[in-house]
């Protein structure tokens, strides 16, 4: 990849895996519960990813993913706080996709508060959390986690290490890539379009369309295409 220059993200990419102390597994463990979705925003699983900068600085990065359409976003945060929580979700999330109709964390206590609950009760949103010996029941955002990850170390050494500037690039470029669970892009199942990006001008692969529709040509095309993506994913 050259610097500067968005890309579609590899399916390939490797991922860095977790290091884990090994503790005696509990005598009893909750049931695992299996989370199926039907639609777009009707479950957002939210989680924390800290990763360093080149001055060796933990940063917290605030993901919120889509279950339905995998789609993703990564917000750079100051800190893990509850405060900060519902304002990135407000401000950046429920203001630009809508209000989901649940909302999934870990039991952490940045997301099981009295802040959290308030702001989901105001905004009509449910909230769920992990049982406590399940934590991989929030495995969607754990593999977002991993291909960002992936996706940074493939950057070149300059660019990787101002990694933080690129967060929202990288995450686009995710977006815009087919998911190997659903088959489709998670930008093209939310928002029912491909979007349009450098690299595709830059080896002419650019989707033109020169179908001239009204408002509601285009309205009944796009449920249309969206209605076929769901029911093939």
């Amino acid at each position: 990849m050259k610097t500067g220059v968005l890309y579609r993200a590899s399916k390939d990419a490797v991922t860095k895996k977790k290091t884990y102390h090994k503790f005696p597994e509990p005598e009893a463990r909750a049931p695992l519960e299996s989370i199926t979705t039907s639609r777009p925003l009707e479950l957002v699983c939210i989680d924390f990813w800290s990763a360093e900068d080149s001055s060796n600085k933990s940063l917290d990065v605030l993901v919120v993913t889509d279950h339905f359409t995998k789609l993703a976003q990564a917000y750079l945060c100051p800190n893990q706080s509850s405060k900060v929580v519902a304002k990135q979700l407000w401000n950046n999330f429920f203001c630009v996709y809508g209000f989901p109709e649940r909302i999934h964390s870990d039991q952490g206590a940045n997301f099981e508060n009295s802040l959290i609950a308030e702001i989901c009760v105001v905004a009509g949103v449910q909230k769920s959390h992990t049982t406590p010996y399940h934590p991989m029941c929030n495995g969607i955002t754990e593999r977002f986690n991993r291909t960002l990850w992936s996706m940074i170390r493939a950057l070149p050494r300059k660019a990787k290490l101002r990694w933080p500037e690129r967060l929202k690039s990288l995450t686009l470029s995710y977006n815009a890539t087919v998911h190997e669970t659903t088959g489709f892009a998670p930008f093209q199942l939310m928002f029912g379009r491909t979007p349009r990006l450098p690299v595709d001008l830059m080896f002419g692969s650019a989707l033109l369309d020169n179908q001239v529709l009204d408002y509601d040509g285009y309205v009944q095309s796009l449920r249309n295409d969206l209605a076929e993506a769901i029911r093939v994913s």
